[in-house]
């Protein structure tokens, strides 16, 4: 079942766990590198190009971010990591933000971890996998920005993600929280049929 987006408010932007939303509602998390499209992506799942501000300087945005979606649950947007002109005061802030979310029980229904599909896995994001697997928090990948490939380069991107995840659960030989393949989005196309089945599987997590 897709979800509608018919009605997304923004609820709440912390920089502390005494600011997060209290209503128990499930929660998706984005996850991801800064100037990775979390911006870009939200305003299309939402159908609002207005909804998250897309900055031109990645790196820049410390807090998290509640938007609730038709009143049944939370997509969570939490600041980028590794942007490499982030200055270590500003990551250990990124780190510490993210970290008090992570340490709170909440409803989280799942992670969307972003990879930019022409860059793949760098090491923050295989920490990410780890730090979630330990946890036993379930997460999916989302490729961004599959408008700047072919299709046929799309199709390899994405193969070598889905090889990479296989050689990782087979090399640590434990069970991995990962739901499905990858989900490739063009965010930036009108009707882009991977932004939809995002949706869905959204919608799938939530009810």
């Amino acid at each position: 079942m897709s979800v509608e987006f018919n009605k997304v408010e923004l609820t709440a932007v912390a920089a502390q766990t005494e600011q997060f939303p209290q209503r128990p509602l499930p929660e998706v998390i984005m996850v991801g590198r800064s100037n990775v499209g979390k911006s870009t992506l939200l305003n299309a799942l939402c159908r609002n190009k207005n909804l998250a501000r897309t900055s031109q300087t990645p790196g820049k945005t410390q807090l998290v971010f509640f938007f609730t979606v038709d009143d049944s649950f939370y997509l969570v947007d939490l600041p980028g990591y590794g942007f490499a002109q982030t200055s270590r005061k500003q990551e250990e802030q990124f780190a510490r933000v993210s970290d008090q979310y992570f340490s709170q029980e909440r409803q989280r229904a799942a992670v969307l971890l972003l990879l930019d599909i022409r860059r793949g896995f760098g090491d923050l994001d295989l920490q990410m996998v780890d730090f979630l697997d330990y946890y036993h928090i379930p997460w999916q990948i989302v490729l961004t920005k599959a408008d700047k490939l072919s299709r046929s380069k799309q199709n390899d991107a994405r193969f070598k993600i889905i090889g990479e995840l296989k050689k990782r659960s087979e090399a640590l030989g434990e069970e991995s929280f990962h739901f499905s393949s990858p989900i490739m989005v063009a965010a930036n196309q009108a009707n882009d049929p991977g932004t939809e089945e995002l949706r869905r599987f959204i919608g799938s997590i939530v009810r």
